[in-house]
């Protein structure tokens, strides 16, 4: 049985993709207009919220597993890092878009997050799979108490 912030995590982050697909799926107009600067489809506003959730699915699990105490230390390292870079950009994103609207700043910080993003999730599934981030199995066992 996993620990709570780890199931949490791997639930967050299978949350993340299924949004992704759905923002790839459904096609939103030219230029992606959301409001309340533009008029926005139906079409636009589900591509909107599906990737806005994608992101935000995967910055809470990196948040996550840098706080569970279970979490492997290399991967904990990294989470740490990852939501230190992660969460700034998230709120300068949401603040650019209330204030600025669309336009380059935003697509430019989206971009930034979307990369630190992927790069957290490869330089993971590469500490995951390398194995150097298992977990102490005692230590997980004390943990949770079995």
């Amino acid at each position: 049985m996993l620990p709570d912030l780890v199931r949490t995590a791997a639930a967050l982050l299978a949350t993340s993709a299924a949004c992704t697909v759905l923002s790839g799926a459904v096609t939103c107009s030219a230029g992606c207009p959301l409001p309340p600067f533009e008029p926005a489809t139906t079409a636009d506003l589900v591509h909107g919220a599906a990737s806005i959730a994608a992101v935000a699915s995967c910055v809470f699990a990196m948040v996550a597993l840098a706080w569970s105490p279970t979490t492997p230390r290399a991967l904990r390292r990294l989470s740490v890092v990852a939501a230190a870079v992660a969460l700034p950009l998230s709120a300068a994103v949401g603040i650019a878009m209330l204030v600025l609207g669309r336009g380059p700043v935003v697509a430019l910080v989206e971009r930034v997050l979307l990369l630190e993003a992927a790069v957290w999730v490869l330089l993971g599934g590469v500490l995951v799979g390398t194995g150097r981030a298992r977990a102490r199995t005692q230590e997980v066992r004390n943990y949770v108490g079995t």
